[in-house]
């Protein structure tokens, strides 16, 4: 496994992370932000 593959995970699963604190604490826009950036993580590891 790369590093930047290990990086790209590393992120992703921050920002799942982030998008549950950012529910818990009703913000909205946070979470969605969060949960793209988390998706677009996902995706990229797929390719």
């Amino acid at each position: 496994m790369s590093l930047v593959t290990l990086y790209i995970v590393a992120v992703t699963v921050l920002m799942l992370a982030s998008a549950v604190w950012r529910y818990r604490q009703r913000d909205m826009l946070g979470t969605a932000a969060s949960l793209l950036v988390a998706g677009l993580g996902v995706f990229s590891l797929l390719l």
